[in-house]
């Protein structure tokens, strides 16, 4: 390894203080221009700065420095709320689109009871004749059959199979 080598490896070393020239190092130093200018450069950078630390405030840095993490956390979690509720409403909105069902005041529905419309074949009456359909009807309970719910069907034919 050349000198001029060696003391460029050394260099950094000797800037921060933790060791220092040894004479032949310091000779060659003072005589090769090219190792004294790196030297040089080396000092100056290592000096950058110095002059603001007394002006540093360390306690008012990390508070400031805080701040903004807490800030920046809080605009995170904002964002990410705002996020949701937007998918949340578009995907109420693409459910809406896809059932298919038109959405319209209430009084476009007819107001005819369900039970006029409402044919259910049971094959089990159809050999009953027109007596025997009466009193069939007649026992039915009333009570019974308002709680029945388009839902419950085969709850409806159970009831009347008996």
């Amino acid at each position: 390894m050349s000198e001029c080598t060696q003391l460029s490896e050394r260099i950094p070393v000797v800037a921060l203080g933790q060791s220092g020239w040894t004479s032949e190092e310091a000779a060659h130093l003072r005589a090769c221009a090219s190792c004294r200018q790196e030297w040089d450069l080396v000092r100056r950078a290592n000096h950058l700065g110095q002059a603001l630390l007394p002006a540093l405030d360390s306690r008012k840095t990390a508070k400031a420095v805080l701040q903004r993490l807490e800030h920046s956390r809080t605009q995170h979690y904002r964002r990410r709320a705002w996020s949701i509720a937007a998918l949340g409403a578009a995907a109420a909105l693409v459910a809406v689109i896809w059932s298919g069902k038109e959405v319209g005041p209430r009084s476009a529905i007819p107001v005819q009871p369900v039970a006029a419309r409402l044919e259910i074949p049971l094959p089990e009456l159809d050999s009953l004749q027109p007596a025997e359909l009466d009193s069939v009807l007649q026992t039915m309970d009333q009570t019974a059959v308002d709680s029945w719910t388009l839902d419950e069907p085969q709850s409806v034919l159970d009831y009347w199979e008996g």
